[in-house]
Formats: C-alpha cells, structure tokens, sequence
C-alpha cells in the first residue's frame, strides 16, 4: 500500500498494467513504481498517486507585481508558495533546484491545504500565489487549497508554462482568479529543442483562460540569437494581438545566464528596447520589461493619451530564499512604490476606460 504522504492523483486511467497520465500533454504511460516526466506522479499499485501534495518548498510574501501581474489588484500583496517538480525541462530554468526536486532531495514542510491558509490569514495577505515551480503538478494540492482561500475571500493566482490538458484545465481554471502564462518561444523547434514540450497546448491555455473569464498576462523571455528575433517577436505580437486582445499585458524578460545555457551571455537591453517597440507597433497597449528595476518600461499609461496611469519604482528584494543552499530566483524586483493615479478605473486626462483590476 502506498505510503500515507502520498495523495491520490486526479486525471489518470488505466493503461493495461500501466496508468496513463491526463494531467499534462505528455500524457504519460507509467509502470509500476514509475513517475512521469515531471517526477511528482508514481504508480503505486495501479494507482496514481501525487508525491509533492502538501509539501511546500518555498513560501514568502510578496506584492503582486512580482509575479509580475501589473493590471491585477496593483499594490496587493499575496502568499506566494511552492514545491519541488516540473512538467517541462527548460534548459533556461533559473530554479531547476526545484523544478527537477524530488522529495528524498529537496526540503520541504508538509502541510495541510487548511494550516496553508491558516498561514496566508496570519500574514494579513489579500490572495495566495503559486508559483517557484510550475504549479500544475500539485494541482490536487492548488486546488483543495484555493477553494479554502476563495471562501475567505482570497484571491489565487499562479505563474504557469501553461503545459496542461483541457480537462484538467477547466477543473484547475473554476478555481483561479488570475494568470500569468510564459510563452518561452514562439515555434514548436523552440520548444522540443529547449523546454522537452510543445507550443500549441500552451497557447490554447492561454486562450482557454481567457475564455473562463480569468485576468490573464503572457511573459516572453527573450533569449539571444534562440528567440529574439525580429520575425518571431512580431508573430507573437500578432498572435496575442489577434487571440488575446490589444489589452492583454505581456512582460518581456532579458534572458540570464542559468541551468544549460550558462555558456550564454545575458539578452541585451537594446533587443529588449526592439521587442517591446515591435510588440507595440503590432497593436499592444500594455508592453512592459520584467525583472529589471526602476524603468519607465514598468508603468502604466494610457494607450489614448500617454498619461501615467501608474507608476512602479522598483528595488532589489531584500529577502533573499534558498533551496538546497542555492538561491530561489525572484525574477522581478521588490516594488517599493505603486502609485495608482487612475480615477473610477479611467485615465484622469482622457477619460478612456483601463482594463485594470483595482483593488
């Protein structure tokens, strides 16, 4: 019998004396005493079974816009936690220390979905984030917990590749209140070649958020002379221009050296300054930078008149979390100041009316 830390998995079948995952687009066939690609799920039995349900790596308080999620509740805070595993293998992974954990080799804290938000009530916050690993893993766990959350009026959110089935999307998606989905390239030789997955389930993610009615934002890491070039910025402008809507938030972030690609050198801001003005030229309201501090690519202005809608002053984070002895990136800087100068979700100058959430 399995061990008691275990949790019996959602989306699976019986594959002869296998079991077949329908969590993620893998769809994996696992044997006995075998995991999936993500190595969070094992067939005990002919049972699937979660490893990581409950057990969290990583916790912190953070402002929302670390996410980064920008046109969410700006300036509210949130309960960001995570576990160790990961549906993709991203050569680029900034936390692979997590993303390829395991239970017998990363720290963690066992806890109920009920301490959970015990812990985000004492710490004051206005909604739970997951995020450090990809949360569609411990999607049982996620969901379990965000439904305790939305009963006190939390909001959930999740940083996400967006690797996932459809019916394990809808079930996942009836609990969160907003996403932020990375687009880590925009071609499906991108994705077998660096991430072991594939594009087009992740943009039917994106859409299928969008068409639930949950506040969505797309990051693109910008990777030199691998994905930043000027063709395949404009098709994923385009892409979002025509299936997201000019309004949607996207984040471009500059690519540093980490995991596989160590050997590379950092994105250069002046290709970063290029996608942003091609993502804007293409018809996009809202083109930010992520994870730089302090520039005027991270606020707010109206696509009308080009007034300061709102403005975010950015600062290293002071707290710094380690797994393993390595440092968790944080990805985006502390926002020290959000200043909204919005008036009834309007521009103050113009009056054109903001997709923006406030609080």
């Amino acid at each position: 019998m399995p061990a008691p830390k275990y949790e019996k998995a959602r989306w699976w079948s019986k594959e002869g004396v296998s079991v077949r995952c329908h969590l993620c687009p893998h769809a994996c066939i696992i044997g006995n005493n075998g995991t999936g690609i993500c190595g969070v799920r094992i067939n005990m039995e002919g049972q699937l079974y979660s490893t990581n349900y409950g057990k969290v790596c990583v916790a912190a308080v953070d402002q929302i816009e670390k996410k980064p999620m920008f046109h969410y509740r700006p300036g509210s805070y949130l309960y960001s936690v995570g576990t160790f595993g990961c549906n993709l293998d991203c050569a680029n992974c900034q936390n692979f220390q997590l993303a390829r954990g395991s239970a017998s080799n990363t720290p963690f804290e066992s806890i109920t979905p009920e301490a959970l938000l015990l812990q985000a009530l004492a710490k004051e916050v206005d909604g739970i984030g997951w995020t450090f690993n990809e949360p569609i893993v411990w999607s049982e766990f996620l969901i379990d917990a965000s439904v305790l959350a939305k009963k006190k009026e939390l909001y959930t959110m999740m940083n996400t590749n967006g690797f996932i089935q459809k019916g394990a999307r809808e079930e996942l998606f009836t609990y969160i209140d907003a996403i932020k989905i990375d687009i880590k390239g925009f071609t499906e030789g991108f994705y077998e070649k660096y991430c072991n997955g594939r594009l087009g389930p992740v943009l039917d993610t994106c859409v299928a958020a969008k068409e639930a009615g949950i506040h969505v934002e797309i990051a693109y890491l910008l990777m030199p002379e691998i994905n930043d070039s000027e063709e395949e910025i404009q098709q994923f402008a385009k892409w979002v221009l025509s299936k997201m809507g000019q309004d949607t938030p996207v984040h471009f972030f500059r690519f540093s050296p980490a995991y596989k690609l160590s050997h590379l050198n950092q994105e250069s801001m002046a290709k970063m300054a290029s996608a942003r003005s091609s993502a804007i030229d293409c018809g996009l309201h809202y083109v930010y930078y992520g994870g730089t501090i302090s520039t005027e690519e991270q606020n707010t202005r109206c696509p009308k008149c080009g007034e300061l809608l709102i403005s975010r002053k950015g600062k290293e984070p002071s707290e710094k979390l380690f797994v393993k002895k390595s440092q968790v990136s944080r990805f985006c800087p502390t926002f020290s100041d959000v200043d909204i100068k919005m008036h009834d979700g309007k521009c103050s100058k113009c009056g054109t009316s903001v997709s923006i959430l406030l609080k």
